[in-house]
């Protein structure tokens, strides 16, 4: 990284390392005294939430190098999995000005859920997800499956409230999951909008549906998911659910309320 600074004619880059008790707001902070054209985040997803929250309204651009085990944010912004590429887009790449989403009052950049969505990170270690990538959550997915619905009754920006017997809600600023796989199609990380798929609670049928589907097209679709797309959502849940944000678990709750930050951010992706 020091060369490819140099070589464009950059001063020295500074390296501020993150800890168990920051995982990246706090030094965020600090690099941001030095006044910075450019705040690079090297991580998975968390960090990569950590550094955008410090971001978000400073006009500073963030790069992205992903080392994690998820990389979501990156992947679906088209920067590359290797870390030479990475660092080449945060250098010479583009500005673009993205979206975040605020989910009780923590910020996101990819996605965040309720439910089976973030029973699945809670149930699959690390180190499964580095020894096997996306399969890895399998297990995890079949457990959240026994674990019973929820009745939730959802808002959507002024609407009316709906009710829905489901065994998760994500909420998402991208669509794709780990392996490709398209959970919110029409997500798209600067139109000023999230999207949401309620994860519906229906006979096993419906479950082979959605994952015969996924196997012929890689996208989540059938009838065990709904999708919308809103600028505000609350949820009110029947039962204590975990929930997640970029792949973190937050704690447990029966309620979320989200919204849209429209164009918080500016990132580097590939020119």
């Amino acid at each position: 990284m020091a060369c490819a600074a140099r070589d464009r004619g950059w001063c020295a880059p500074q390296w501020f390392e993150t800890t168990c008790d920051d995982a990246g707001s706090g030094v965020t902070a600090l690099a941001l005294r030095g006044h910075p054209r450019l705040v690079l985040a090297c991580g998975g997803d968390g960090t990569v939430n950590a550094v955008a929250a410090g971001l978000a309204h400073t006009e500073v651009a963030m790069g992205i190098v992903p080392i994690g085990t998820g990389n979501l944010v990156a992947r679906n912004l088209g920067v590359g999995s290797g870390v030479e590429d990475a660092v080449t887009s945060a250098f010479d790449g583009a500005d673009r000005r993205v979206d975040m989403g605020v989910l009780d009052g923590r910020p996101f950049v990819g996605m965040g859920g309720i439910g089976l969505d973030a029973e699945m990170v809670r149930d699959t270690s690390p180190r499964m997800k580095r020894l096997l990538g996306w399969p890895a959550y399998v297990p995890a997915v079949l457990k959240g499956l026994r674990s019973g619905a929820s009745r939730v009754a959802v808002r959507l920006d002024d609407g009316p409230w709906l009710t829905r017997r489901v065994l998760g809600a994500v909420v998402g600023n991208i669509g794709a999951l780990q392996g490709g796989v398209s959970l919110l199609p029409e997500a798209d990380p600067a139109d000023g909008l999230l999207d949401l798929a309620l994860l519906r609670d229906v006979r096993a049928g419906g479950w082979l549906v959605t994952a015969g589907r996924l196997i012929g097209s890689r996208r989540v679709d059938g009838p065990a998911v709904e999708r919308f797309r809103f600028r505000r959502l609350e949820l009110r849940s029947s039962r204590t659910k975990p929930f997640e944000v970029d792949g973190e678990v937050c704690g447990t709750t029966k309620s979320l309320k989200v919204e849209v930050d429209p164009g918080a951010l500016v990132v580097k992706v590939p020119a």
